[in-house]
């Protein structure tokens, strides 16, 4: 077994000054900022172990007073950093974009009001550009976008946190042939998912033998530097592995609760007439959890 992950997806903040709809951290408690000191100890203890990128995400991150420094310092120690916003705070990103050749901006645009504020800002600097995909995605915003000539354009396939929120999502097969034939003739396009789905067995081969990600390839580390399986399992206290800044990493890595994470017995979809069934891992288990209550339930967005 491997001694650490690939990438850290880390919430320097939980603030945030918009609430989406499709927003899974809308429910989480209130956690303060990470602290520069605390940073620095998070950066120490990474840096030592096999982790090649740290994704920060949120909340807001640019929000956070010390973002285009924790960006900098990541970069100079040989990290690659992707951080995640959703624009609203332009010169910031502008000033992050300057900070590597490691560094990565995505911003997340849903609706035409983000698009015309962001507009100039795509033309010129280049950023990744995200879109949640859902059964009321505008095409023609996509189309915009695309226009503009973002550094990459990805699909991302929408989480839901209740059983309300299920027909608002598309079952993941038709996500991704919707994608292939509407949008991929674009050479800059993609899809981001959870690979419980499809497992990225050309970047990492170990992820054929799993159940998804989390434990393997991925962590998740909050503000105040608690440690989950991946970010989707934030706040929720069975699922607390320790904590990163107090604790001794490998005893974090050996938690016991990353077996059923680290263990994949077959799909258990039964749409076995899926063309992908044979390929996929059941999807989600964070959202088989929300759900369904059974976190070894296949993905019901699939369902």
């Amino acid at each position: 077994m491997r001694h650490a992950t690939d990438y850290i997806q880390f919430y320097p903040t939980l603030r945030c000054n918009q609430s989406c709809y499709f927003c899974f951290n809308r429910s989480l408690p209130a956690v303060p900022d990470m602290s520069v000191l605390d940073f620095t100890m998070l950066l120490n203890t990474i840096t030592k172990l096999s982790v090649k990128t740290l994704d920060i995400m949120g909340g807001e991150p640019t929000l956070h007073a010390d973002i285009v420094r924790f960006v900098q310092e990541s970069e100079q120690r040989g990290l690659h950093v992707n951080i995640s916003s959703n624009g609203i705070n332009i010169e910031i990103l502008k000033d992050i974009l300057r900070s590597g050749e490691k560094v990565t901006v995505g911003i997340s645009i849903n609706d035409w009001y983000t698009f015309n504020y962001l507009k100039t800002f795509i033309q010129e600097s280049r950023p990744v550009v995200k879109t949640v995909y859902e059964t009321s995605t505008d095409h023609a915003l996509i189309t915009n976008i695309l226009q503009l000539h973002p550094k990459r354009f990805y699909l991302i396939y929408r989480d839901v946190m209740s059983n309300d929120e299920l027909h608002m999502v598309v079952p993941f097969f038709k996500f991704m042939s919707s994608a292939q034939q509407k949008f991929y003739a674009a050479s800059n396009i993609s899809t981001i998912y959870c690979s419980g789905f499809l497992p990225d067995k050309e970047q990492h081969a170990e992820l054929a033998a799993v159940r998804c990600p989390a434990g393997t390839t991925k962590l998740g580390v909050m503000p105040d530097g608690s440690v989950y399986p991946c970010n989707l399992f934030f706040g929720r206290k069975e699922f607390l592995l320790g904590n990163i800044l107090h604790d001794k990493f490998d005893t974090i890595w050996k938690h016991n609760d990353l077996g059923f994470f680290r263990t994949f017995a077959g799909n258990k979809c039964p749409r076995k007439s899926c063309e992908l069934h044979m390929q996929c891992h059941g999807g989600c288990p964070a959202q088989a959890l929300f759900l369904t209550g059974d976190i070894a339930a296949p993905d019901p967005r699939c369902l």
